[in-house]
């Protein structure tokens, strides 16, 4: 599992009417048309060192790049691991980047080389308040020709200790 943090629960569905429900309580509610909506395959390894193990997942999708209101971006798909499936929803912002992914937990890192942030998971004994420091965040695309390549290098933190470095590199075309 790419980011060594159990899964989370749904915030988001492309309703068939081309309507994109999104219901996180710091950003909009209610229904954003959605101006374009491709197809794309999705490429993704992931690295994780914890403890001095390194880790490699790597994930080949297909997913579904989607422009709401003209300045949101997100890239969707959802990725199959031992016989689970977990949708991700990426956004990709100017200068920062957010990954969300759902399922029994939800996760949502927030990406930004200017500062750390913060993230909190949910476990069956209690909230987790998880630090964030971006190293290295690569994010070229062409969102007219529906290709992009994003890398990031970030290490995960909770209570002054570090949990482990990661590096996520995903790709992804019509």
């Amino acid at each position: 599992m790419p980011f060594i943090i159990p899964n989370l629960a749904p915030a988001c569905t492309i309703a068939a009417a081309g309507k994109f429900f999104y219901n996180r309580e710091r950003n909009f509610s209610g229904v954003a048309a959605i101006k374009e909506a491709v197809a794309v395959k999705v490429n993704l390894t992931v690295e994780a060192k914890i403890d001095g193990e390194q880790e490699r997942f790597h994930f080949a999708e297909e997913g579904r790049l989607v422009t709401l209101n003209d300045h949101q971006h997100y890239l969707t798909y959802t990725e199959h691991q031992d016989g689970v499936a977990t949708p991700v929803r990426i956004r990709l912002d100017e200068g920062q980047v957010s990954v969300t992914r759902d399922g029994a937990r939800r996760t949502r890192l927030l990406f930004d080389p200017q500062a750390p942030t913060i993230s909190h998971y949910r476990t069956e004994y209690g909230l987790l308040h998880l630090t964030v420091k971006t190293e290295r965040l690569l994010s070229l695309h062409d969102l007219a020709a529906g290709k992009g390549h994003l890398v990031i290098k970030y290490q995960l933190h909770n209570g002054g200790g570090q949990i482990g470095d990661y590096q996520l590199d995903l790709r992804f075309e019509r």
